[in-house]
């Protein structure tokens, strides 16, 4: 059956202008269908909506890191610090002029008196979290390969400790209270489908060729008039504002947390699902996110001793972790590139016009020979 509208699987190249807006579109629609099987769980089994809620913010954070590491080809283990300002920073933000006083009486006066609804709570965190990335971006963006993955994860870790002793603003280290439960399921999708539209407008922008350049050859980009600097800058503060959206919704789900919340477990997750999904691909992503929330599931199942299909199967705590892991080894060794690779999906053919070759004009070129060459 021939479907009315050409629906592809492309690899990472940039369109021509009839099918950018195909390219725009076809994330979306994975985004539609993914999004689809997690309304029917949330609306068909009650005990999983926070399962399901978790799994549409680990949608937003995973489109977020993917358009960092998939533009840059820096393997970031610091992107949980994001979500931590996010959530600390929306958090903060939602909470009651009342709630405040009590839970966080010594906040500065701005903060204090501060109180948003869902929506700017959520840009507030984002913002927060890309002012952080731009700080830091010039030194870390200098680096390259494992020095660069290296000093990421000291952003993590140095994000982590200042939080514990910013008592004042988290309440560290103990758990901050007092945050109010708003986000919802459309909060949530909404964010998911703004994240995977600015990941996939970046993607296709000519900033976003000028950041894959530089990911494919750091030399040859410089010698054709790409700035490496620049190159790298954008995309990581652009992750960093959808990871730090993702960490305030995260705040305004959970309501209560601490900075604990906010280290290596989490990124292991983010990064399993880009990395099975295809690291170089936002449709990989969501994929991949779908993928690895089952699995956790279906341990987790397994592991509190629950029947699973009509059968009561029963193993040790931490198999997930485990599982997990085996998960990550057989992909990097037999698909590195993960299920997707570099493809994405595009609706529609991309029409550009291609080279007149010498034959479609009916004339044959002579073949040309270095005698012939050196004399012209």
């Amino acid at each position: 059956m021939k479907l009315p509208i050409p629906v592809s699987f492309k690899r990472d190249r940039v369109p021509g202008l009839n099918g950018l807006v195909g390219a725009l579109v076809g994330p979306l629609i994975v985004a539609v269908a993914v999004c689809f099987v997690a309304w029917l769980v949330y609306a068909s089994f009650p005990s999983m909506q926070i399962i399901v809620l978790l799994f549409g913010i680990n949608l937003v954070m995973v489109v977020g890191y993917q358009l960092f590491v998939g533009s840059t080809g820096i393997v970031s283990f610091g992107h949980v610090a994001f979500m931590a300002l996010g959530a600390y920073a929306g958090g903060i933000s939602a909470m009651t002029v009342t709630e405040k006083s009590i839970f966080l009486p010594e906040l500065p006066g701005i903060l204090a008196n501060l109180e948003l609804p869902i929506l700017p709570a959520m840009a507030f965190g984002g913002l927060v979290a890309a002012l952080a990335a731009l700080i830091v971006a010039v030194p870390l963006m200098r680096l390259s390969g494992a020095a660069a993955s290296i000093a990421t994860l000291g952003l993590l870790v140095i994000t982590n400790n200042v939080l514990n002793q910013a008592t004042s603003l988290t309440h560290a280290p103990q758990s901050i209270y007092g945050i109010p439960e708003v986000t919802t399921l459309t909060w949530v999708l909404v964010a998911v489908f703004a994240a995977v539209l600015i990941s996939a407008l970046y993607k296709w922008s000519p900033a976003g060729l000028r950041s894959r350049a530089v990911r494919d050859d750091e030399m040859a980009a410089e010698a054709s008039g790409v700035h490496m600097l620049a190159a790298r800058v954008w995309p990581f503060v652009l992750s960093a504002f959808l990871t730090g959206v993702g960490g305030a919704l995260y705040a305004m789900l959970l309501t209560a947390f601490s900075p604990q919340s906010f280290y290596v477990p989490q990124i292991v997750v983010i990064l399993a699902m880009a990395i099975i999904g295809g690291i170089n691909s936002i449709s990989g992503g969501l994929v991949g996110a779908l993928l690895i929330t089952l699995l956790n599931e279906v341990m987790r199942r397994v592991e509190s001793g629950s029947s699973l299909f009509g059968a009561h199967l029963t193993a040790p705590t931490g198999i997930s972790a485990a599982v997990l892991g085996v998960a990550l080894i057989l992909m990097l060794r037999w698909r590195s590139e993960g299920l997707f690779g570099s493809f994405e999906l595009q609706v529609g053919n991309d029409r550009r016009k291609k080279p007149d070759r010498p034959q479609d004009s009916g004339l044959v070129k002579a073949p040309s020979t270095p005698a012939i060459e050196s004399q012209k």
